[in-house]
């Protein structure tokens, strides 16, 4: 016959068996929470070990190419005179720019090597020219090798000018031996004014030499190249300006580190 003695007694067993279990339970939890967290420590321990160590070993690696930086500048200060110091002298140069600037540190090469610089031509991007461009290459060729231009070429030459979409700059009143022709990208540039202008200049019989900056990143220097006309690449680095001044110096050939490139670099 069933009791409440024994009924109790079962009540009570169940809730001790629920107790014991949380209190198992909980602990096993409990176990488990702080080894995860361990072990997610001591990851993050390793971590900071590894990053920390990098660290110092790229600060030492930009210690040591700081030191061979400088190193670098004062040798190229200590060869520069005897490089440089009038290897152009008098020689006459004209500059034109084509959706493009003159790179620093080429004007004073020029400069220290002693050459003549005539007329400073600029001439806008394709998109800023608004007047009809075909002649235009022909009429600056001509300006260039003081010969007598028609007065249809004076007034196509005036109204580029009163737009200001071609600037002259001029400098020393003498025919130049040599034009250096900076070109910017491709879409920045009239393709057809360029070898208009490269091959009447060459008609001339005066030596073109085709330049651009490593940011260039759609060349024409491949189109100069097939005319037979020397070409920079990386005219505003140093390896650039030294093969500008061996190309001056009558070193022909297609430098710097793009496609149309045959060498790195020129050589006296």
């Amino acid at each position: 016959m069933f009791r409440m003695r024994d009924h109790v007694i079962s009540l009570v067993a169940v809730f001790l068996a629920l107790g014991l279990g949380i209190i198992i339970g909980t602990s096993i939890s409990e176990n488990m929470l702080v080894t995860q967290q361990r072990l997610l420590i001591e990851q993050m321990t390793e971590n900071y070990r590894s990053l920390h160590e990098e660290r110092l070993q790229l600060k030492a690696q930009l210690q040591s190419l700081t030191r061979d930086l400088y190193l670098w500048e004062k040798f190229q200060e200590s060869l520069y005179p005897s490089l440089v110091k009038d290897t152009l002298k008098e020689k006459k140069i004209a500059i034109i720019c084509h959706g493009s600037s003159i790179p620093q540190g080429v004007i004073s090469l020029l400069q220290d090597a002693g050459a003549m610089l005539c007329n400073v031509i600029s001439i806008e991007e394709t998109s800023a020219l608004s007047g009809k461009t075909s002649g235009l290459g022909k009429i600056l060729a001509f300006m260039l090798t003081q010969k007598e231009m028609s007065e249809e070429m004076n007034n196509q030459l005036r109204t580029f000018l009163e737009r200001q979409e071609v600037q002259i700059e001029k400098g020393a009143q003498e025919r130049p031996e040599t034009v250096l022709l900076f070109c910017g990208e491709q879409e920045q540039i009239d393709r057809k004014l360029v070898k208009e202008l490269a091959v009447f200049l060459h008609g001339e019989a005066i030596t073109v030499i085709g330049l651009e900056q490593s940011d260039v990143k759609k060349s024409c220097l491949g189109e100069l190249k097939a005319l037979g006309i020397s070409t920079i690449d990386n005219v505003e680095t140093i390896f650039g300006q030294y093969s500008l001044l061996s190309v001056l110096r009558g070193c022909a050939g297609n430098f710097g580190i793009k496609e149309a490139a045959d060498e790195l670099i020129a050589t006296f």
